[in-house]
């Protein structure tokens, strides 16, 4: 059976969604991402916003300055989380092998669906409708022999394009196409290539394998593949076993106490050893709930939800933290304490773990590495403190 890959990309998607539901905003510039004032980066940016040379990932300081008359949102995820979720139950009518990578563009691998449609370009169609027809967005389509390929061509006509790459068509398309338009290829190594002379996709093909891993280790072996078009990678479907729904770490105390201090250093440990959980699972969480039992055996919870999950031990115990911090023991000493994590979102969902800030990211990779550490040398070698 030939190998048919579908890479649907959905356009603008926070800025499409919010213009969706407020009318005002349709055909004007709008910015999602940041923080209040100018802190943060630029999460997505409308078509209008773009014209302006607004861009993801640019700091929201610069892009006030091209556009200042932009609508600046700081965006509901929740919303973009369960629009992205009725997409891949969309797709699921196409394909059941089905990869979501991010929480606005998946993969479908539609080998086996060709004989229910009439050609390949009719199921693009066919789902361009659909997502229209019951979320009121438009997307971006590429189809091709494999997933590298497929996620090019769903770039070059945008928005709402259709663009379908034909195996006997693979070597002209490439040809030209500039090295920037390949994903996985960083600003870092493009510029590496460019210094070697190599521009074009074209120009990586004919450069020999040897000095290019030479140059970049296994990484060369790799790209000499992205110039020969050669991708061999699966599409992984989305798992079908049952999430926990809730992760969470108690602890009973030898003596019951009414110490705030103790309190505090439990639960910081309690949450490294919550968050490191989490974290393994490839999870973020909504809703934290702080669980405190008294010597008299009555037993009280208190619960946030956030508007952006989180996965990082300082955020969660600024939180768990400033629950303890408001709460009256009377003359009650404390028996128990305990932290659950819900409404938990995890890495195969349609959704980016990280979005919106800088600040973000850097806790992800304080994170990353502590966990290494603690997978190496045992989850109590190190904490993350407050």
């Amino acid at each position: 059976m030939e190998r048919i890959i579908l890479h649907l990309d959905m356009d603008a998607f926070f800025a499409a969604i919010e213009q969706r539901d407020n009318p005002k905003l349709i055909g004007k510039p709008v910015v999602v991402g940041g923080d209040e004032g100018n802190k943060g980066v630029v999460s997505t940016a409308s078509y209008e916003a773009r014209e302006y040379g607004i861009h993801s990932a640019m700091p929201i300081s610069e892009a006030k300055k091209l556009c200042p008359n932009a609508f600046y949102l700081r965006g509901n995820f929740k919303k973009y989380i369960k629009d992205s979720i009725s997409l891949v139950e969309i797709c699921q009518s196409i394909s059941p092998i089905i990869q979501p990578t991010s929480i606005d563009e998946l993969f479908i691998d539609i080998s086996g669906s060709i004989p229910f449609f009439n050609s390949k370009r009719e199921i693009a169609e066919t789902l361009q409708k659909v997502v229209w027809k019951k979320l009121h967005l438009t997307c971006s389509i590429g189809i091709a022999p494999n997933k590298l390929l497929a996620k090019i061509t769903s770039e070059v006509k945008k928005p709402s394009g259709i663009t379908i790459l034909e195996k006997e068509n693979i070597e002209k398309f490439l040809g030209n196409l500039s090295i920037e338009k390949v994903a996985g290829i960083g600003e870092k190594t493009t510029k590496i290539l460019k210094n070697l002379g190599i521009h074009t996709v074209g120009n990586l093909n004919k450069y020999p394998e040897s000095i290019l891993v030479k140059k970049f280790g296994k990484f060369g072996k790799h790209l000499a593949q992205i110039g020969k078009g050669i991708d061999d990678s699966p599409v992984i479907p989305i798992s079908k076993k049952p999430k926990p729904k809730s992760i969470g770490n108690e602890i009973t105390f030898s003596e019951s106490t009414r110490n705030k201090d103790q309190l505090r250093k439990m639960l910081l440990e309690l949450t490294n050893k919550t968050a490191y959980r989490l974290r393994k699972k490839n999870a973020v969480a909504f809703t934290i709930t702080l669980k405190i039992k008294y010597d008299n055996f009555v037993v009280k919870t208190f619960s946030q939800t956030l508007d952006k999950p989180i996965n990082y031990d300082s955020e969660i115990y600024k939180i768990i933290s400033g629950m303890l911090d408001k709460m009256n023991f009377g003359f009650h000493k404390v028996r128990l304490l305990g932290i659950r994590l819900t409404n938990l979102k995890f890495s195969n969902d349609p959704i980016q773990l990280s979005i919106f800030s800088i600040y973000e990211e850097k806790f992800a990779n304080i994170s990353k590495a502590v966990d290494k550490l603690r997978q190496k040398f045992g989850e109590s070698i190190i904490d993350i403190g407050k």
